[in-house]
């Protein structure tokens, strides 16, 4: 363990756009002293920043400084002291559900609990409230045989039957997150459960554009068909093919014959063919 120090500032509080009473800012400073040997710090991401999907991470430590509202005159004073900290907006809230800190595999999926009891490991069902539960389960201990009791595992709903999404969508965002942090591991239980082979799916994945070959992307939209929209990414730019696009404010009657855009060197996109992934490929969850 090297010494601890700030690795992340965030602000909290504020007035909500959803109205209702302004809460006073808090800055958030979090410290920890492991972030040679975490995978997800290597990524820029941090499990022990304040996030709904993320239960924490017991390696980071988090203090609080209280605020004010905007009522108040240190109001600005408070806010421009920890925006203009050199370690403000460093990391981003975990996304990882898979990865490696110190000696420890930090293990979080949804339907599934993972306990680990003296010698042994216990699998149990979805944890009670939100997000999910957080396991730190030895290196030494994540083995092949256990990978396929995740796999193979079936959990129940809590009024009865299967969670069939723990199949069809959680075992296959494992093996793809096994794939891409234990490769070797990930290649020794393909060998050993051939059943598995073609279970790893990218799609509904982020991936880093810029990290794709050249390539036909698509915005899906899962609830109006009618603005999905095609591109093609050339490595630099993407051009747009067919589909939706918002209106223009220029002019208001027009045709489009050609439409580039230059994306920023961190715009990610959602996977929606398994072929636009290659080795090179570098998701952000």
């Amino acid at each position: 363990m090297s010494e601890e120090k700030v690795i992340h500032v965030g602000l909290y509080g504020g007035k909500s756009i959803f109205g209702g009473r302004e809460k006073p800012l808090e800055a958030s400073i979090i410290s920890c002293g492991m972030t040679e040997q975490c995978s997800l710090f290597e990524h820029g991401q941090c499990a022990a920043i304040r996030s709904m999907s993320s239960e924490g991470c017991k390696h980071g430590k988090e203090m609080v400084k209280r605020g004010y509202t905007s009522r108040a005159m240190k109001y600005y004073d408070f806010r421009s002291k920890w925006r203009d900290h050199e370690k403000y907006g460093a990391l981003k809230p975990n996304t990882k559900k898979l990865a490696v800190i110190v000696d420890e595999v930090y293990f979080s999926y949804p339907h599934i609990t993972v306990k680990v009891e003296g010698d042994g490991i216990k699998l149990d069902g979805p944890s009670v409230g939100f997000g999910n539960s957080v396991a730190y389960i030895p290196v030494e201990k994540f083995t092949t045989s256990l990978i396929k009791r995740i796999c193979d595992y079936r959990p129940q709903a809590f009024f009865g039957g299967t969670i069939d999404s723990y199949r069809k969508e959680v075992v296959p965002l494992f093996l793809s997150h096994l794939k891409e942090v234990f490769p070797n591991l990930y290649k020794e239980f393909i060998n050993k459960h051939k059943e598995y082979e073609n279970a790893v799916d990218y799609v509904g994945r982020k991936a880093y554009l810029h990290s794709l070959e050249p390539c036909d992307i698509e915005y899906k939209s899962r609830s109006y068909p009618n603005l999905n929209n095609k591109w093609h990414w050339d490595g630099e730019f993407l051009s747009y093919q067919s589909g939706y696009i918002s209106s223009l404010s220029i002019v208001s009657d027009y045709e489009i014959q050609e439409f580039k855009i230059k994306p920023d060197k961190n715009a990610t996109i959602e996977i929606t063919d398994n072929e636009q992934v290659t080795e090179s490929t570098e998701f952000a969850d």
